[in-house]
């Protein structure tokens, strides 16, 4: 009975040391940092001089844009933009000069931004864009609302100031 439990007690010895000894060889597995979508937007005028054919100008021109930027590590898989009362919009597939996917539908790759809406419009009165951008994978979710618009505050004037007739 000593015998076997003798015997028993090597066993266990050896295949720990083997365990042990494999997981020794095997490198750590260094993962990427994941990926993050922060939604990206803005309202600009500008005032538009006379074009070289003459039909376009002078004139005042708002443009509108927003889309995402992924300022993470990893691909982002299953985004979209969408504008706050109005369309949601996938990033798409694009293909090289050879016809070869090189982004698949959805797919925002580190470092890449998708500008989903972008319109110009003659004139300029106060407007404002806003919406949200999602992928399938787990991220912070705090820089994904954006809003943005051409009307500035008015700050209101210092109140210790004071107007009277000096007596």
């Amino acid at each position: 009975m000593k015998k076997s439990l003798t015997r028993m007690a090597a066993a266990v010895a050896a295949a720990g040391a083997i365990g042990a000894g494999s997981l020794a060889a095997v490198p750590q597995a260094h993962a990427g940092t994941p990926g993050d979508l922060q939604i990206i937007g803005g309202i600009s005028c500008t005032f538009k001089l006379w074009g070289p054919n003459w039909s376009d100008g002078p004139v005042w021109q708002m443009h509108r844009w927003m889309g995402v930027t992924n300022i993470g590590g990893s691909t982002m898989t299953g985004v979209t933009v969408t504008e706050f009362g109005g369309a949601s919009k996938w990033v798409p597939q694009t293909k090289d000069k050879d016809g070869k996917i090189t982004n698949k539908l959805g797919e925002l790759k580190p470092g890449k931004t998708f500008v989903a809406f972008d319109t110009t419009w003659k004139g300029c009165w106060p407007a404002s864009i806003s919406g949200y951008t999602i992928g399938q994978q787990v991220e912070n979710p705090m820089n994904n609302v954006g809003f943005w618009q051409n009307v500035r505050r008015a700050q209101p004037k210092d109140k210790s100031t004071t107007v009277g007739n000096g007596s």
